[in-house]
């Protein structure tokens, strides 16, 4: 009892931290838009005085108009590229998307990172630990923008197998979750290779064998379990990477995602738009990062909460 109420309590703790935190985001964010040089309005073609003042009074905000405006209304005005389009209605269109691509990229980074880390540390082949060790090397070193064009190049133009961009079908969507998930693939690998290495020399494995309890057994329900916990920690910050990392993607392979606004937003000083992007970017960030805390004091109950 006395523990699960320091764990609410450093919960409480931590969503303040949180939100104080994105406040201070919020803020940077703001002031740096704001001493950027140029102005979104003086992009207008032949617009008088009297209309550029109108713009202005409808689009343009203050710091302390905006943060109220966010924080207590959940309001993040409107686009100045998108006219008459309010941030959250892009974004609502633009978020499912770059959730689906990041969800499907973690997802394949999970399975084939675990199941190559742990193959390759019961395998004692030099060879399969090699090649696995090698393609994890490859996939840090590789970055996104020169891995997806590599594949549009061989997959989409030379061999007509997927196409070459968008987001509509299996062969619209493989390339670029293969793009965005393969460097996570490499970190998974080692990660978890390590991490299994290490349990497996652990003594409660050894007295395990002593007391004849099967291999597999041991492996199931100890070893895989205890090597989870670095994968765990690494998930959090790696799938907030993710879902910021579909802004080179979504523009190499043309989906109609978030990156792709944001990257648009700062050419057109979009101010609304990009700031709109931050926060949701930073709101998944500091909530997976709670989660991934969270979900370690599940698997291991000595751990607490921080």
């Amino acid at each position: 009892m006395e523990k699960r109420i320091r764990f609410f309590k450093r919960l409480g703790l931590r969503l303040l931290i949180n939100l104080f935190t994105l406040f201070i985001i919020v803020s940077l964010s703001y002031a740096i838009m704001k001493v950027a040089p140029g102005n979104p309005f003086e992009q207008e073609r032949a617009v008088s005085a009297e209309v550029l003042a109108e713009l202005k009074l409808k689009y343009e905000f203050g710091y302390w108009e905006y943060l109220s405006g966010v924080f207590l209304k959940g309001d993040f005005r409107y686009s100045y590229s998108h006219r008459d389009l309010k941030v959250m209605e892009i974004i609502g269109e633009a978020l499912p998307v770059s959730l689906e691509l990041g969800a499907y990229a973690m997802a394949l980074a999970v399975l084939m990172g675990l199941g190559w880390g742990v193959s390759s540390a019961l395998v004692q082949g030099k060879g399969y630990q090699a090649l696995i060790l090698g393609v994890a090397m490859l996939g840090i070193a590789i970055p996104n923008f020169v891995l997806g064009t590599f594949l549009q190049l061989v997959f989409a133009l030379e061999l007509q197998w997927t196409r070459v961009a968008g987001w509509d079908g299996f062969s619209g969507k493989i390339l670029p979750v293969i793009t965005l998930s393969l460097s996570y693939i490499a970190y998974i690998t080692r990660i978890s290779r390590g991490s299994f290495l290490e349990n497996l020399n652990r003594d409660y494995v050894r007295t395990a064998r002593a007391k004849g309890l099967a291999m597999g057994r041991i492996l199931w329900k100890h070893v895989l379990r205890n090597s989870l916990l670095p994968v765990v920690n690494y998930m959090a910050p790696a799938a907030a990477a993710i879902l910021t990392g579909t802004l080179v993607v979504e523009k190499i392979f043309n989906i109609p995602g978030m990156g792709r606004y944001f990257v648009e937003s700062v050419f057109q000083r979009d101010y609304p738009l990009a700031l709109g992007v931050i926060i949701v970017y930073s709101l998944f960030l500091l909530s997976l990062n709670l989660i991934a805390d969270i979900l370690q004091t599940l698997i291991d109950p000595r751990i607490e909460l921080q």
